[in-house]
């Protein structure tokens, strides 16, 4: 896979004065090839200029078009619940060179990658979800892996849904793992397919630390897993029944049973294929390993660079590493029995999940999943010798739809991009399809053209509007099917402004939170600070706090406040509502806003000292 970037556009962006690095460091149908299709594309797109064939060129158009989708007003929604814990424990990272893996924020590539954006560009809103935005930009790439399978305007097509997809360029917009799993766990499918058709094993490598950067990336690659070996067999299935030929499946089975020369073929490359094994062993190990083994700077303690320059320490560094994912995967994968979606079963609470799913993809991903289920039934019924690559990701995503909302604790329209990332190749294999139905009509019927061209101007324009109104003019709503609770519905962002313009030289606390249910009854003893907010009823105020370089503190009722303000002068005041009245009289000329926190409720008072105003 071949990533695209390109400069940041900051159209919309708010920076905290993290700015700068101060802190540490094209088949026919029938099967036949294209002329130049004995070339590898990836060698083609490294050679580059004017030996890209057509076809690349056109991917990589579209894939550029993915690139502005994604990168247009990048920071202009305020940061999710989830964006800001994953945040604040980076900027943690960058700040103090500690890092453990902690499975309630998933997996730790995110953290190592933006450590290092951070230290480069500084931390705010736009570098915060960088990353993940450019590997959504380049997932249309990875269409050219299928194109010894598909038709040049069907891998067209693939490429379009991975690129203008609404659910996806939303979720690449996102500072979550989720479209990382989805896209890493996808090319490496990919380089398996180029791996069968070119007989080359460096394919085989390629995949295996794909599949290496989706475990890092997110613990549910497993499931990735576990669907290809059930799509695996349901094509094989599909494969033993319908041969192609008056033989059954039984016959075309023994017929391929390898006979006692081809076996002791087999026998003498036996040394070479256990090379190969322990190369893609070795190469899966070491990925994970980077990534997930804790890091500090304390030379005495064990962490990954100490294992590594330190041969007695390996053992230790390894077992500590996998003590961590350990615990991580049995609280993943353990089991819940408590039903979700506040129902009082398990069923009820998987049909609410499903229906909600459901009803996302209706609002966001109906045109793939309608020719998804198209493209799919037109391989299945209508070849005589029906593409498995087109049913192996056919089977992939209809079962990710119907499977992801029994296994999610909590509800979030991003455990569809799990189920669309597949579906886009039988979804692109009947958007051609339908694309050459309107160009045979041109010239033969005119009522059939009028239907299929109203066909694509629904796709279109169903695409268009669910990108303009769910990703961009309406990306925290609470109507939004595809806006998860814990989004905050108001930008308060500009109450925090002065924090820009005053921290560095205010004396006392910066930010002062206010209320019972800003504050835990007891502080913690580490983690996000300040460690006596109530992370459940604050987040992301804390990322915030920290890209600004603020101090915070926290107290629990107005009466201890007036003592506060008095005494630290803060220049950011955060409350529920119910207790503006009363912190209004200790802040006279303050300026005063309200927000949520969260998608709906939650709703919060900020008072921000003004120029020349006076607590108390």
């Amino acid at each position: 896979m071949v990533f695209v970037a390109g400069s940041r556009l900051v159209v919309g962006v708010r920076t905290g004065r993290r700015r700068a690095p101060t802190r540490n460091p094209s088949v026919q149908a029938s099967g036949g090839k294209h002329a130049d299709m004995s070339r590898s594309p990836l060698a083609a797109l490294e050679e580059g200029g004017p030996d890209l064939d057509a076809l690349t060129r056109r991917v990589i158009a579209v894939a550029l078009v993915a690139l502005a989708l994604r990168l247009v007003l990048l920071g202009d929604r305020v940061a999710h619940f989830d964006e800001g814990r994953v945040g604040w424990w980076t900027l943690h990272f960058l700040d103090t060179g500690q890092f453990e893996y902690r499975f309630i924020i998933h997996g730790p590539l995110v953290q190592h990658v933006n450590r290092v954006v951070f230290a480069v560009f500084g931390a705010n809103d736009v570098t915060l979800r960088l990353f993940v935005a450019l590997v959504g930009a380049a997932l249309p790439l990875a269409a050219l892996l299928f194109r010894e399978h598909l038709r040049d305007d069907e891998v067209i097509g693939v490429a379009a849904f991975l690129a203008a997809n609404p659910l996806l360029v939303y979720y690449s917009r996102f500072f979550r793992s989720t479209l990382l799993v989805a896209a890493f766990s996808f090319v490496a499918f990919g380089l398996l397919v180029r791996a069968v058709d070119e007989r080359s094993v460096r394919y085989v490598h390629g995949a295996v630390v794909f599949v290496a950067l989706a475990f890092t990336a997110k613990e549910n690659a497993a499931v990735y897993v576990l669907c290809w070996l059930g799509a695996t067999a349901l094509v094989v299935d599909h494969r033993l029944f319908r041969t192609g030929s008056d033989e059954s499946g039984v016959e075309w089975l023994r017929e391929r049973v390898p006979d006692r020369e081809t076996v002791a073929t087999y026998r003498a490359r036996l040394p070479r294929y256990l090379g190969h094994l322990g190369i893609a062993a070795v190469s899966f190990f070491a990925v994970t390993l980077y990534f997930y083994a804790p890091r500090s700077p304390d030379p005495n303690l064990v962490g990954f660079w100490q294992g590594v320059t330190n041969p007695t320490a390996f053992p230790a560094m390894v077992g500590r590493t996998v003590e961590n994912v350990v615990t991580g995967y049995e609280h993943w994968f353990g089991g819940s029995t408590d039903p979700g979606c506040r129902k009082d079963n398990l069923v009820d609470g998987y049909l609410c999940y499903l229906g909600r799913s459901l009803e996302s993809l209706s609002g966001y991903a109906l045109p793939l999943v309608v020719l998804s289920v198209a493209g799919f039934l037109a391989e299945r019924w209508a070849r005589s010798r029906p593409r498995l690559v087109v049913l192996f990701a056919g089977y992939w995503g209809f079962v990710s739809v119907l499977g992801y909302p029994l296994g999610t604790d909590i509800y979030g329209a991003w455990i569809m991009v799990n189920a669309v990332v597949p579906l886009a190749i039988p979804a692109g294999v009947g958007l051609a399809m339908v694309v050459r139905w309107t160009g045979d009509a041109l010239h033969a019927d005119a009522v059939r053209f009028g239907l299929a061209a109203f066909v694509l101007f629904l796709v279109v324009g169903q695409v268009a509007f669910a990108l303009s109104t769910g990703v961009y003019l309406d990306h925290s709503g609470e109507d939004n099917t595809l806006v998860q609770y814990a989004q905050p519905a108001d930008d308060f962002r500009p109450a925090l402004d002065v924090l820009d313009e005053r921290a560095e030289s205010h004396e006392g606390t910066d930010v002062l939170l206010v209320g019972s249910p800003y504050v835990r009854d007891t502080p913690r003893r580490g983690g996000i600070e300040p460690r006596c907010s109530a992370i459940s009823d604050t987040l992301p105020l804390q990322w915030y706090i920290e890209t600004h370089d603020a101090t915070a503190d926290c107290t629990a009722n107005v009466t201890r406040a007036e003592a506060e303000i008095a005494a630290a002068d803060p220049l950011v005041v955060v409350a529920p509502t119910r207790l503006t009245s009363q912190l209004a009289e200790l802040l006279p000329g303050y300026t005063r806003r309200t927000g949520g926190l969260r998608t709906y409720g939650s709703q919060a008072v900020f008072f921000s000292k003004t120029a020349n105003a006076t607590a108390g």
